[in-house]
């Protein structure tokens, strides 16, 4: 393996920081094209003679473009044209996705074994930028194979790929139809997107940035059929794409494509034309444009901004805050440092910093100190951030961009971590409790940090400023809900991001979430009505952070549309809300004290047991840490998510009782989500495949299924777009037959239909006999009598699933539609 990552003068190491690529130390915003695919050439290779490959490349380049998205294996000539050209290369691995990989281990080998002789030959290639290790894995087949199942198999390719070239960049490539399809250890998040409206683009690239959490989001997939709309409507696209795409705060784009020569399942694609150049290479109109550079910022006006930075104590890391203040790229602000009467010498420091206005007060708070950096603002918009952030140089940028709309009177944006210090706060990082903001949508927010919050003067004016009883946190929740109260909105950013230094010291980390347990204790003082009966706060919105691709991909948690046809399949947060979270916090330690003075240690130790399968609940839905963590790490971080509720909410109780703190909320509030349903257990019974070499497929063998029950008087349920099944037939008893289907094509009119046969119990009737089984299972051990044990169950559970009606109404269906039986369950669809 390459100790050093290849680089050269042309190819600085290409890396990830934050919602941005960079290039070496500076920022590298990626603008590419896709190039193919192409019928093979005289060589047998997958792109155009080397003569032709050569000339479209130069224009690839004159036009402005510093990357190519290839969906082939990169030759050697294209390799060197790249190079000669500083053309970066997104290099597309191909492999079986068209099919259920997931049901044979010899496929999958086959598919880890492909992916690792790939990178393996290409990771000292310069001018590669990224693998892109899959591409748009058909929606209903990922719903087949499962979402979840289907993810971990991703990240398991990544995670082989960066073990070959840890230097190099890895995703994969999404779409709106597989949204929540997004590997949580892929460095960016790449989405294929089409959408032809520049509203509709504008808000669903706010909410990609919101799926891509802490890491940047690349298009890797944008174009517009001229055969369909014309060229003038291709120009003006192309335009309002790349405006949005800034705006957005989007790390790279690819335009597809550069030419309409497309060849694909050994065919030529003619009925699109995608290109900026025809098939001959005549250049369209959108060419004309391209030269311009349209990405020239996102300032509308450019109003005064402070930034007001308040510190107590905080030498540790305030010369890197100023030091990143003084790079801000924006025309008009200033920087005031108000010393909440600090001991240490913070007037050295500031002394480095001629442009910064460095004011000292007595100790009096963080409120007091922010109130006083407005009153001496010069500029109608005050930028808050802490003395441990590092500023994006585009931040004040975005935050000004932001404000335009006078509908918003405050904005702000994420902050994320930046690399660790030690392995130490790396684990800090991933643990529960970091600042975060509250998104209500995808654009507005209850709830923006302190660390990164920009408020308009006059506003804040208007509400009386910070109050100064928030000495050390709670300020910014309390404006953040004045604000609101007062009419006021909060405008979420993504572009406008800040680093975020994490405690770097387990003690340091406990002191942060008591200092913030008693702020929610003065909050409540305050706010009543915003606390339920535990004392918790109670949010509209939802807390963000890169959570949303590490959450659980289960049935019902997934808009799929009916028969998982929908075009935008969007995750739907259904939250942690079970008997479980009443084992979090004091309350576990409460109920585990009764237990341990009644002398049940049985019950302590059920008590202890459920609190740390919470603690493993939230561990799972945390930040993944930048770097593998050993045993003991993990542990500790399993340790941290275990105790931090019960530090924060002791804290808040004792608070409580000394503020005569008392919450008035009843019914927690929460942002409106699907309708809750009966809960059904899905048990698979096998699998029945059907072949056709005339194109029919499931659509039709679910229409002459549905068309049977019909005839017989009986109504057959549909998937309502939540489920993982396609029709329901009428209840036998408590059990109710169901079917789920999927289509593989397999070039041409070839299609392989597989249909699994499944049996739906409701759930606690399924825990019932599930305990039940329990139990016989044990009475039977203890007698010695295990004969007796395997043909009872073997009774018991052939009586209650009755297989056969349900695969020979399939069979019937089938035939109906004109579908052949294909060997059975474990099916293989035959050489093309």
């Amino acid at each position: 393996m390459s100790e050093t990552p290849p680089t050269s003068s042309l190819y600085p190491r290409l890396t990830t920081g934050g919602k941005w690529l960079h290039a070496g130390r500076e920022k590298w915003l990626l603008k590419g094209v896709s190039y193919g695919p192409f019928r093979p050439n005289s060589r047998g290779e997958p792109f155009p003679e080397d003569a032709v490959l050569k000339k479209d490349l130069e224009h690839i380049r004159r036009l402005g473009f510093n990357a190519l998205r290839i969906y082939e294996l990169p030759t050697s000539p294209m390799l060197q044209a790249a190079t000669n050209l500083g053309l970066r290369l997104i290099v597309g691995i191909p492999w079986t996705d068209h099919v259920d990989f997931l049901r044979d281990r010899r496929l999958k080998k086959q598919i880890r074994q492909r992916l690792a002789e790939v990178v393996g030959q290409f990771r000292e290639e310069a001018c590669i930028a990224c693998f892109i290790i899959g591409n748009e894995i058909e929606k209903t087949l990922v719903r087949w194979m499962g979402p979840s199942q289907v993810r971990d198999f991703l990240e398991e390719l990544i995670e082989i790929g960066r073990s070959i070239a840890p230097h190099h960049l890895f995703s994969y490539a999404t779409y709106p139809s597989t949204e929540y399809l997004i590997p949580r250890n892929a460095d960016f998040l790449a989405v294929n997107l089409y959408l032809e409206q520049p509203e509709a683009l504008a808000a669903y690239l706010q909410r990609l940035q919101n799926l891509a959490g802490n890491k940047p989001l690349v298009i890797t997939e944008f174009g517009l059929d001229v055969a369909t709309h014309g060229q003038q409507a291709q120009r003006e696209t192309y335009a309002w794409f790349q405006k949005a795409c800034t705006q957005a705060a989007v790390a790279g784009t690819v335009w597809f494509s550069y030419t309409d020569e497309w060849f694909r399942g050994g065919e030529e694609v003619t009925q699109w034309s995608f290109g900026l150049v025809d098939a001959q290479r005549q250049e369209r109109e959108v060419c004309a444009c391209l030269h311009k550079d349209l990405q020239t910022g996102v300032l509308a006006t450019s109003p005064r901004i402070s930034v007001i930075v308040c510190t107590y104590n905080g030498t540790a890391t305030l010369r890197a805050c100023l030091d990143s203040l003084g790079r801000l790229r924006y025309p008009d602000f200033e920087v005031l440092l108000i010393d909440d009467g600090s001991t240490q010498d913070i007037a050295v420091i500031a002394r480095d910093f001629p442009t910064v206005r460095y004011v000292k007060q007595e100790h009096a708070g963080l409120s007091v100190a922010r109130n006083l950096g407005a009153t001496l603002a010069t500029g109608e918009i005050l930028a808050y951030t802490d003395d441990d952030c590092i500023a994006d140089e585009d931040w004040l940028s975005y935050l000004s961009a932001g404000l335009i709309d006078p509908q918003w009177s405050a904005a702000g944006g994420p902050n994320i971590p930046p690399p660790p210090r030690n392995r130490t706060e790396a684990v800090v990082a991933a643990a529960p409790g970091s600042p975060a903001h509250v998104l209500l949508s995808d654009t507005e927010a209850e709830h923006l940090p302190g660390c990164n919050l920009a408020i308009r003067k006059t506003a804040l004016e208007a509400i009386g400023g910070f109050r100064p009883q928030y000495r050390v946190a709670g300020d910014d929740v309390d404006v953040c809900w004045r604000l609101r109260e007062a009419g006021g909105k909060l405008h979420f950013i993504p572009g406008a991001m800040v680093w975020h230094h994490r405690r770097y010291t387990i003690r340091a980390y406990f002191r942060q979430q008591r200092g913030y347990g008693r702020a929610e204790a003065l909050l409540m003082k305050d706010h009543p009505q915003r606390f339920g009966r535990l004392g918790g706060a109670r949010w509209l919105g939802g807390i963000y952070g890169d959570r949303a691709a590490a959450l659980h991909l289960v049935e019902g948690s997934i808009f799929h549309g009916p028969f998982g046809q929908g075009l935008f399949q969007g995750i739907y947060r259904q939250g942690m809300r079970c008997w479980l979270d009443w084992l979090g916090g004091v309350l576990w330690l409460m109920l585990l004290a009764v237990a341990l003075l009644l002398r049940m240690p049985m019950a302590a130790a059920v008590i202890v047991s459920f609190s740390l399968l919470l603690a493993a609940c939230r561990l799972r839905c945390l930040t993944l840490a930048p770097f593998s963590l050993t045993l003991r790490e993990s542990f500790l971080l399993l340790g941290l998510c275990w105790w931090q509720p019960v530090a924060r909410e002791w804290e808040r109780l004792l608070g409580m009782i000394r503020l005569g703190a008392r919450p008035e909320g009843s019914t927690p509030l929460r942002h409106p989500r699907q309708p809750r349903r009966p809960r059904k257990i899905t048990v698979p019974l096998g699998e029945v495949a059907f072949w056709s070499e005339s194109g029919i497929g499931r659509m039709e063998l679910l229409a002459k299924f549905k068309h049977h029950f019909e005839v017989a008087g009986m109504a057959v349920r549909q998937d309502d777009g939540w489920r993982f099944f396609d029709l329901e037939t009428p209840s036998q008893g408590l059990l109710s037959p169901a079917i789920a289907t999927v289509t593989e094509y397999h070039g041409g009119q070839r299609c392989l239909t597989r249909v699994r046969l499944l049996m739906r119990m409701p759930a606690p009737w399924f825990y019932t006999l599930l305990v039940l089984l329990v139990a016989l299972t044990g009475f039977c051990l203890t007698k010695g009598i295990v004969g007796i044990l395997a043909v009872a169950q073997v009774v018991l559970i052939t009586s209650l699933l009755k297989r056969q009606p349900l695969k020979q109404h399939v069979m019937h269906a089938a035939g109906a539609a004109g579908l052949t039986l294909y060997k059975g369950s474990n099916a293989k669809p035959p050489a093309a």
